[in-house]
Parts: C-alpha cells; sequence; structure tokens
C-alpha cells in the first residue's frame, strides 16, 4: 500500500515539476524575446534619426541596451515620393524588392514589420520624414539571424538545464516521498501491533473466564460453595479485563488531549508527591521495599492535580515492582525558575540500554513474565509518557542494570497546561 503511494506522490511531484519547469521556460523566453524586441526597436530608431539627420546612431535606451544591434549593423533604403531610390545602403536586389513591397502600403505613421529578404529574417522599420520640401520615406532593415540565434541557445541551454534538474530531482522527490510516508508508516504499523497486542491482552482473560465456565457447566449439579475457586478466577480474570479496558482508555484520551492548552487549577506539588506516596507506603511493606522521599515544600503548580498524581503512582508502582525485596524506592522534588522537578530513584533491576528507548511502547515489557504475575499490562509508562507530553515536559532516564534506574521528570511552569477527563 505505501510503495504505491509513494509512487502516486512522486508521480505527482514530477508533474508538478515539469509543469513548474516548462512555465519557467516559458517565461524566461518570452521576457528575452520581448527583451530583444524592445531594445532591437529602439535600436533602429535611433538609426533611422541619424539617416534623417546625417549623423551617428546613439546609444539606445532599450531594456537590454543596443549593444548586441550595434554588433549585428543595419541596412537601409530612401524612398522619394516618386517611389524611387533615393540613396541606399545596401546591395540585395531581394531586399529592395521587400522594401518597395511594404512601400505600397502608403502607411503614413512610422511601423515596425518583419520581412523574408531570401533565406533570412529581418526587422524593418519604416518612417517618413522632410527633406528639400519633398517626402521622402526611409526603411532601416537589420538581420534577425543572430537574434534569433540567441534565443534558439537560450531555449536550448534551459532545456538542457531542466533535463538534468529533473533527472536530478525525479529521485530525489522519490527518496523525499519515502522520507515523507516514514512516520506514516510507523505510526500505522505502531497501530496495527496495538491492536494486535491489545487483542492478545483481552484474548488470555476471555480465554480464562470461557475456560472456568466449562468446568462450572460439566458441574452443575454441584453447589455453588464447592466451584468458588472457579468463580473466583472468573471474578480475577473480569478485573484484569476491566483494569486493561481503562487504561486503554486512559492512553487514548491521554494522546487525544495531549496538544490541548487548558487553564489548569493552582495546586501543592509537594502536597500531592506526599498523599502519593502515602497511599503506596501498604505497598511497599507487603514488598518489603523502603520507600522513602526528599521533597522540597511549598512547590506550588499551575495544572491538573489528579493527573499529576496519576503520573506519580505510574512512575512509583513500576519502581516498586521492579525493586526486589529489601531494596529502596526514593521520590524527590525540586523546584527551579523555569521548571519543577520530580525524580523516582530505585536500586532495582536496573534497565538494559538497548531497552530503555521501547520501555515506553505501548504494552512493552522488559520482564513479561514478572509482569503478567504482578498484574501488568504494559500500558503505565506509556500513559505517564503522554501526560508529560502533554504537559509541555520531558522524561529523562539513567539506569544501569543491576544497580537501578532513575526516572527524571521536567515540568514547564510557565506554560499552563493540563488534561481534562471530559
Amino acid at each position: 500500500m505505501f510503495k504505491e503511494i509513494r509512487k502516486k506522490i512522486s508521480l505527482w511531484n514530477a508533474l508538478t515539476l515539469i509543469a513548474f519547469l516548462i512555465l519557467f521556460i516559458i517565461t524566461i523566453l518570452a521576457v528575452v524575446q520581448w527583451s530583444l524586441k524592445s531594445s532591437g526597436e529602439a535600436y533602429l530608431e535611433n538609426v533611422a534619426q541619424a539617416v534623417i539627420h546625417d549623423t551617428k546612431p546613439t546609444e539606445g535606451t532599450g531594456f537590454m541596451g543596443t549593444s548586441v544591434h550595434d554588433q549585428l549593423g543595419y541596412e537601409y533604403l530612401v524612398w522619394n515620393e516618386n517611389r524611387s531610390i533615393s540613396s541606399q545602403q545596401t546591395d540585395q536586389q531581394a531586399m529592395i524588392k521587400s522594401g518597395y513591397a511594404l512601400l505600397e502600403k502608403d502607411a503614413k505613421d512610422p511601423f515596425f514589420s518583419k520581412v523574408k529578404v531570401g533565406e533570412s529574417e529581418y526587422r524593418v522599420y519604416e518612417t517618413q520624414f522632410e527633406r528639400g520640401g519633398k517626402t521622402m520615406t526611409l526603411q532601416v532593415f537589420q538581420n534577425l539571424g543572430s537574434e534569433n540565434g540567441i534565443m534558439l541557445y537560450i531555449t536550448v541551454y534551459l532545456l538542457s538545464i531542466g533535463a538534468v534538474g529533473l533527472l536530478i530531482l525525479i529521485p530525489l522527490s522519490y527518496i523525499l516521498a519515502g522520507r515523507s510516508l516514514k512516520p506514516i508508516k510507523e505510526n500505522f504499523d505502531l497501530q496495527k501491533t496495538f491492536i494486535a497486542d491489545a487483542s492478545h491482552e483481552l484474548r488470555t482473560p476471555i480465554t480464562v473466564i470461557r475456560t472456568n465456565v466449562e468446568v462450572l457447566e460439566m458441574k452443575e449439579d454441584e453447589p455453588i460453595s464447592e466451584n468458588m475457586k472457579w468463580l473466583q478466577a472468573i471474578d480475577e480474570e473480569c478485573d484484569t479485563m476491566a483494569n486493561l479496558i481503562s487504561e486503554l482508555l486512559t492512553n487514548a484520551q491521554s494522546e487525544v488531549n495531549q496538544n490541548k492548552d487548558e487553564k489548569g487549577m493552582r495546586f501543592s506539588l509537594s502536597q500531592a508527591c506526599a498523599e502519593s506516596v502515602k497511599k503506596l507506603k501498604p505497598v511497599a511493606r507487603e514488598l518489603d521495599v523502603k520507600l522513602t522521599t526528599s521533597l522540597v515544600s511549598d512547590v506550588m503548580f499551575n495544572g491538573n492535580e489528579d493527573k499529576i498524581k496519576q503520573l506519580i503512582r505510574i512512575f512509583l508502582d513500576n519502581a516498586l515492582k521492579y525493586t526486589p525485596a529489601g531494596g529502596q524506592v526514593s521520590l524527590g522534588l525540586s523546584e527551579a525558575k523555569r521548571n519543577v522537578t520530580i525524580s523516582i530513584q530505585d536500586n532495582g533491576l536496573g534497565i538494559p540500554k538497548d531497552e530503555q528507548k521501547k520501555i515506553f511502547s505501548r504494552f512493552y515489557r522488559i520482564d513479561d513474565a514478572r509482569s503478567r504475575a504482578s498484574g501488568g499490562s504494559g500500558l503505565g509508562l506509556s500513559i505517564a509518557d503522554s501526560i508529560v507530553r502533554g504537559m509541555g515536559g520531558k522524561i529523562r532516564l539513567d539506569s544501569e542494570p543491576g544497580v537501578g534506574s532513575t526516572f527524571t521528570i521536567i515540568l514547564p511552569k510557565k506554560k499552563i497546561q493540563s488534561f481534562s477527563d471530559d
């Protein structure tokens, strides 16, 4: 699918480039042609005035000047009232015939035209003037061969540059199309993986529930009291599914809302951290893990207090799960001029370097067996990452296998952002 899209994008880019190139070449040629015509006509007018007053042609004022036309030179014919040649600067009989044909038009006003003289094309300027009380007609000719040659040269030059440009830009367009589609493809692959992982996570409890229901159906004659373990297993799997669906909704909601700027309430971040730790103290005691704090007092923050507490709870819960009995987890809070920093440190299992970039992916687990045993779905850190990004913050991870991990959450104070549960 993406290969076809890439080809279509490349094709449209190529067609756009070709259309732009054609328009560019036509525009350049039109400007050059207009410039040559304008300067050529200005040159012939100057020559005509010089011939009439028997002086040398002055420098023209055309768009391109008249230096090109000066080099090409000119020829002229002066006709009297009887349509006989009074003076001339040409020895071409074909030019005289062409001049006479123009004279037949009997034009009173000056005009420019183009005539064919033998195999060559000429620009002609015809005007009338008075000499000795008689009306004379002057025709000034200039060969357009060099001017046409210039136009041909520029056309070939522009087409050559365009062809080379297309040979470079079309493959480049194909490469750039692939790069532009890469994030979309990655996101599409992530969505497919997410759907597959979610289906897998939901399939397991459904299978367990179905199995237990089948066992109960076979024991329909037995009293309920003797089959409580099957009902408890069903209840546990229902809780697992409920928690998983709740986390999926939270994760989806976080991604939808992470770009929304919403006004948050001002609250004590120090107190929120302390309350989060207090709620998890019983869990830490049960796991035989020491849970400590290092909190700066009276740190105020603008945001969604519930989301902040959820964020802290996710990281603390994750640290407690991966810290062995006798270990320690510490929550720290500090404040700077522009941001606040929340750190969660443990001396647990640690995270290998190649795993550290993956831990915020949905359903990703480092120790899959242990996570399942502890009820983890692999969505917690993904939700936390969405919350932090939604607040304009960032998460830094320092971890070493066998030593422990430190998650540092940096949240900006100036940008007031929070999540809405709507």
